[in-house]
């Protein structure tokens, strides 16, 4: 009994998985609103019943697949250990530039406020946060806004400077922001 309990945890991830993938490459062919639970399941190579017993709606899916991006995200930067902020933003979009077409697929089905969501409720405990004196929230608050913004008009522009030129631009802001004290 208690051997089949893993087994069944382990299928129930792996069929949450796949759903999770499937809408990753669906969103990058179809608007979202169009997206089905019988094209989903069929890109997964599930079954409708088996979405059902998993999920209520896509929008489940969907928020599932963000923070499990996010997670990625924060798992990416707690590796690589940041020493100061330039740093965090060049693993920031080193990160994004890997993912940069599940971003893509989130701004065309104008889905980033979801994500946006997803960052700022992880972002708490975070090493982002951790490199900001815990006394000054607004300074967290102003940095991660400003790394959003970043992300937001890099999306925007073609998502085509490097991450060590958005490193830099985040660099010359500060400078800028200290300049004009």
């Amino acid at each position: 009994m208690t051997d089949k309990q893993p087994v069944r945890i382990q299928q129930v991830n792996q069929s949450r998985e796949w759903f999770q993938e499937a809408l990753g490459q669906l969103l990058q062919q179809a608007p979202y609103q169009q997206i089905t639970v019988s094209a989903l399941a069929t890109r997964a190579g599930l079954s409708r019943r088996t979405f059902y017993r998993h999920y209520e709606t896509i929008d489940q899916v969907l928020t599932q697949l963000i923070a499990t991006e996010v997670a990625q995200l924060f798992t990416t930067i707690n590796d690589a250990k940041p020493r100061h902020f330039q740093e965090l933003v060049y693993v920031y979009f080193d990160y994004w530039q890997a993912h940069v077409n599940f971003l893509r697929s989130l701004k065309d089905n104008q889905l980033l406020p979801q994500l946006l969501t997803a960052l700022t409720e992880a972002t708490t405990d975070s090493l982002l946060a951790r490199l900001f004196p815990q006394s000054e929230p607004y300074i967290y608050a102003f940095a991660a806004g400003g790394i959003w913004n970043m992300m937001v008009a890099w999306l925007q522009t073609g998502a085509v400077d490097t991450p060590d030129v958005m490193a830099q631009k985040a660099l010359l802001v500060a400078k800028h922001l200290v300049a004009i004290m």
